[in-house]
């Protein structure tokens, strides 16, 4: 179920690309639920969004896309964690 619409997002991927655009802009962690993101094939899903640096400039956005009832406590630490990490390394790689 939740496949098939992921395939179908990304033929829409310029709608995909603008939200990750306007998570990038955001400070830390965005989460977007069901019909938040404006994403039809995403009204049953969530995207938890974070940006990601080198030395300073914001360079990409990691995210993690699940069902409405993911285990946000689990995944939103993890989303945080591994875009500082990736900064990190990024930057000092």
């Amino acid at each position: 179920k939740y496949a098939g619409k992921l395939f179908n997002l990304f033929d829409q991927k310029t709608s995909l690309l603008q939200l990750l655009d306007i998570s990038s802009r955001a400070q830390g962690v965005q989460i977007f639920i069901g019909g938040e993101s404006g994403l039809v094939p995403l009204d049953e899903c969530s995207i938890v969004t974070a940006p990601y640096e080198v030395d300073g400039q914001i360079v990409g956005t990691l995210g993690v896309i699940g069902p409405t009832r993911m285990a946000y406590e689990r995944v939103i630490p993890i989303v945080d964690i591994t875009a500082k990490l990736l900064s990190s390394a990024l930057s000092h790689g």
